[in-house]
């Protein structure tokens, strides 16, 4: 048997260079090449990280080298689409980024292309191998506090610089943007993983900050939810709320509550809580679900935007290394090395039919039924 590590090629040379190159390798993949627009700037910016190859061709790409077995899709959520399909079509496994799709309707083509293909599909979910999150599932899914009647998750930046540029497409809801696409998607998939499917959404979609004038779509959001089984939720999350930062997860069931507390000091890990009959207690996080200190992207003359300074920090690197793990057992045929399972095409559709919903429900001002996929 060989011992080649399967390649990989990253199309976007924004978070898929800070983030995806990184976590792929730390999977067990190799990067043979980086796609982006501008050929140019992609030769640039892959070079720092020893990339063999820079191209603005995925589909010459994919020809030309039969040992990629994967594509990951780091581009802004309208472009995604191509770069999807391109890699169906060469028989490729593969992996987009989130907000998935322009709306539901290209999401469910997305998805039967890739069924009709029967190639390996995920979505970069990577906040499902957060620690803390990931044993929150476990927990609440193990039945532990009981039928969960109330899923609540806050999350308020105090806001940085407005003068510091973001990528456009955050600035633009039909570009798949707006914090309810950027952000919130990540919320929507830790709520649907935990406590089920979204049957019904509220949600109130607002500017709060002052800066960027330019901005035409949304910083804050406020989302209610109500679950096929009748567990109720309420997300709220703001790019900028001027006072403290404020972060908070809490499940209530029939039998009990559960919750992620922060560490005790700044810098501790987070940890998991459940309150039952027998009183309040920590719950031991698993071995396997313990993630390394984030390593800051040691190349500052790549960061550019807001968003790079984010994700150079690495906070994201481990989380989906274990989520490309979970696609390299899958495309070799190996029982994956974690029983919490990677998000695919058809999390990316349930979760895009939210943000549609979510999107009418602030425009009209009323609850809306979420589309099945």
């Amino acid at each position: 048997m060989s011992n080649q590590l399967p390649g990989a090629v990253v199309v976007g040379t924004g978070f898929g260079l800070f983030t995806h190159v990184r976590a792929l390798r730390e999977a067990g993949f190799e990067v043979r090449a980086i796609v982006g627009r501008d050929l140019e700037k992609t030769r640039a910016r892959g070079a720092p990280l020893g990339i063999p190859l820079a191209s603005n061709d995925l589909e010459k790409v994919l020809a030309d080298d039969p040992a990629i077995r994967l594509v990951t899709v780091a581009t802004p959520p309208h472009a995604h689409y191509s770069p999807v399909m391109q890699a169906i079509a060469a028989g490729r496994a593969v992996m987009c980024e989130k907000p998935f799709a322009r709306d539901l309707a290209q999401a469910r083509e997305m998805l039967a292309a890739a069924e009709a293909a029967g190639v390996s599909h995920a979505l970069g979910a990577e906040f499902r191998y957060d620690s803390a999150q990931a044993l929150l599932a476990r927990v609440v899914r193990d039945g532990a506090i009981g039928a969960p009647l109330m899923f609540h998750r806050i999350y308020q930046q105090p806001g940085g610089d407005p003068n510091e540029p973001l990528a456009d497409w955050w600035l633009d809801a039909a570009q798949g943007g707006g914090f309810l696409g950027a952000f919130g998607t990540h919320m929507i998939d830790q709520a649907r993983t935990t406590v089920g499917e979204f049957a019904a959404v509220s949600c109130v979609l607002r500017k709060l900050s002052p800066g960027r004038p330019t901005q035409t779509s949304d910083d804050y959001y406020a989302m209610q939810f109500r679950t096929a089984s009748g567990c109720m939720g309420h997300l709220e999350a703001a790019l900028c709320f001027p006072g403290p930062f404020v972060m908070s997860t809490k499940v209530a069931g029939t039998n009990g509550a559960a919750w992620i507390q922060s560490g005790a000091a700044f810098g501790d890990p987070e940890q998991v809580w459940v309150q039952d009959a027998n009183g309040a207690r920590a719950i031991e996080m698993p071995a396997e679900l313990i993630n390394p200190a984030p390593e800051p992207f040691p190349i500052g003359e790549l960061v550019q935007t807001e968003m790079d300074r984010w994700h150079s920090q690495g906070f994201d690197v481990a989380p989906y290394a274990k989520l490309f793990g979970q696609l390299k057992a899958k495309i070799e045929g190996r029982a994956p090395p974690l029983p919490d399972p990677a998000g695919d095409f058809r999390d990316a559709a349930a979760n895009q039919a939210i943000l549609d919903a979510a999107r009418v429900s602030s425009a009209e001002g009323r609850w809306v039924e979420v589309e099945a996929v």
